[in-house]
């Protein structure tokens, strides 16, 4: 009996104490409940109130742009570069699109790249890297039509009135030879930037024309006088001309032409041996 009255009483020790646990847990539940209340309200208050907030930071005076910074420009003038770039002061500063700006300076031939971004509150920032001309190239069926080239050979903008024109030619290509299947434009321009490094060195360069079966011929400032160089081993060739040079000194100006484009000569044409070998006209010819 002892051992029974034990039992029941502890049966209905946990169930006394089961119920009181129970209660506890509630009222940690409705504690817990109570407690997470204030932050949801504020999470819900800051989802209804942000686009009010957001507006009105948008318009708010304080981000008006007043300063639009141009960096890099020479060629361009900063206030071509705002223009183009579409942002001038006065805008709210939200609204300038920085990736739109720079898809639209970077269609301007004169420019490489670009780079808009914003500083808070009140400042925009483009950096512009522009085009360095290296060359003048004239399409021999496009003139006056005369554009600029880029050091890698990039053909990039038309020469305006005003333009510097104090720049080496390339000459001899047409605009067919610019594109098709069969063009040589882009692959004779490099070669012709490749021989301009290399004769500039040795002084100025006033053309390079291009032929197809010839190749490049080089014309110098001083001494004026057309070089055919081919194709091919620029510095090799080079080298062999100052030889030839050298030793014509003091009859430069009897010379018409060099040409260096085969391997084991140099062919050298002067005026006397052109004169000598004319026919002479007989006596009483009309």
């Amino acid at each position: 009996m002892a051992g029974a009255r034990g039992t029941a009483r502890r049966q209905l020790v946990s169930r006394l104490v089961g119920r009181r646990n129970r209660r506890r847990g509630s009222r940690a539940w409705l504690g817990l409940l109570s407690r997470g209340a204030p932050a949801a309200v504020v999470v819900v208050l800051a989802a209804v109130a942000w686009p009010l907030v957001r507006d009105a930071i948008r318009h708010h005076p304080y981000f008006t742009v007043r300063e639009v910074v141009v960096r890099g420009s020479r060629h361009l003038a900063p206030d071509d570069v705002r223009r183009l770039a579409g942002v001038e002061p006065g805008v709210g500063i939200w609204a300038v699109d920085c990736a739109r700006a720079e898809r639209s300076l970077e269609g301007v031939p004169w420019v490489r790249t670009a780079r808009v971004w914003r500083e808070l509150p009140d400042k925009v920032v483009i950096r512009v890297r522009e085009e360095r001309p290296v060359a003048i190239i004239a399409l021999s069926d496009a003139a006056p039509a005369l554009h600029y080239v880029a050091p890698r050979g990039k053909v990039f903008a038309r020469l305006e009135p005003s333009d510097a024109r104090d720049y080496p030619y390339v000459t001899g290509l047409k605009v067919a030879d610019m594109s098709g299947a069969d063009a040589i434009g882009l692959r004779a321009i490099r070669r012709s930037l490749s021989l301009l490094r290399l004769a500039g060195r040795r002084g100025r360069v006033s053309e390079i024309h291009v032929d197809r079966d010839r190749g490049l011929t080089l014309l110098p400032v001083d001494p004026r006088i057309p070089v055919e160089v081919g194709w091919v081993d620029f510095p090799r060739r080079l080298a062999r001309l100052n030889t030839v040079l050298e030793k014509l000194a003091g009859r430069q100006d009897e010379i018409i032409r060099v040409s260096l484009r085969f391997d084991d000569e140099v062919i050298v044409r002067v005026r006397e041996a052109e004169e000598s070998a004319a026919p002479k006209p007989r006596r009483g010819a009309a």
